[in-house]
């Protein structure tokens, strides 16, 4: 890691009582020289922190602004199914990071309602059926599931400084979801650089890149990709993220990119942008 500010006094983990962010999500998907999907999504959320390492997560609204049109039915059953996890109550690890979700039940309950709606889409086609059995599996691991959830690990990135280990912890490793392989998970490693702004507060720059990828990749790539895209894989994922902290230390903004690239034939792109709406 590298500080370009050693002096990071008033540099401490802190969030408005009442926070509101928009987030707007942007994705594009490449195969070949042309566009297989593109999407971007805007989302209102309230934080709310809470006693020791508490926090609560609401998520108020979300719009659709590009989808394609192939895509459509399978953001619809997206959109009701991140309805069971429109608030959720964390408990953070010392550097803050995720360490589990505190009301499953609440969860699992909601979780069990937005089933029914979604048999109408089990009848249409077999596929969103198979679909919604893997998020039922899924809910039922809720706590690795929002950990790895790469909207959830932005939002609350582990800085050493938070656990005023500054100077001797590296960021640790991290695992997230891999998009071009969907259920598969993904290490990596993240360095970063902090620096004063000049209106007070603090700018975190952050770097990281995918360790090994798996033998089974391998497996999947050759039976899913290698006859559509007909040359070897050449696996590559990075992140890329600027953190501002206002004078109260308070998250203002976010911008952090991700690249997942099979090969030259295929890449996926998805920018985040977090910013905290004025009071």
């Amino acid at each position: 890691m590298i500080f370009k500010e050693t002096d990071l006094t008033g540099f401490k983990y802190a969030w408005y009582k009442e926070g509101s962010y928009s987030i707007n999500t942007k994705s594009y998907l490449t195969l070949g020289r042309g566009k297989a999907n593109e999407t971007e999504i805007e989302e209102s959320w309230m934080i709310l922190p809470g006693e020791y390492n508490h926090m609560t997560v609401k998520v108020l609204d979300q719009k659709n602004i590009i989808i394609d049109g192939q895509m459509k039915p399978f953001y619809e059953i997206l959109g009701k199914v991140n309805k069971a996890t429109d608030t959720l109550n964390l408990f953070l690890a010392p550097d803050k990071s995720i360490d589990k979700v505190e009301n499953k039940e609440e969860i699992l309950a909601k979780w069990k309602e937005i089933k029914k709606e979604l048999y109408f889409y089990e009848l249409i086609r077999s596929s969103y059926g198979e679909m919604i059995n893997i998020y039922d599996k899924e809910f039922h691991k809720i706590d690795n599931n929002i950990k790895h959830n790469m909207l959830y690990q932005i939002l609350f990135y582990p800085l050493p400084v938070f656990n005023e280990e500054e100077y001797i912890q590296d960021i640790p490793k991290r695992t997230a979801l891999s998009t071009l392989f969907p259920g598969k998970e993904i290490t990596y490693d993240s360095q970063y650089e902090i620096s004063k702004s000049e209106e007070g507060g603090f700018h975190v720059s952050i770097k990281g890149k995918g360790k090994n990828v798996a033998r089974e990749f391998d497996d999947i790539y050759e039976n899913s990709y290698q006859k559509t895209l007909k040359i070897p894989m050449d696996y590559g994922y990075s992140v890329e993220g600027e953190y501002t902290y206002n004078k109260d230390s308070v998250l203002s903004e976010v911008i952090f990119h991700i690249k997942e690239q099979l090969n030259t034939e295929m890449l996926y792109v998805c920018r985040y942008h977090i910013k905290l709406n004025k009071p």
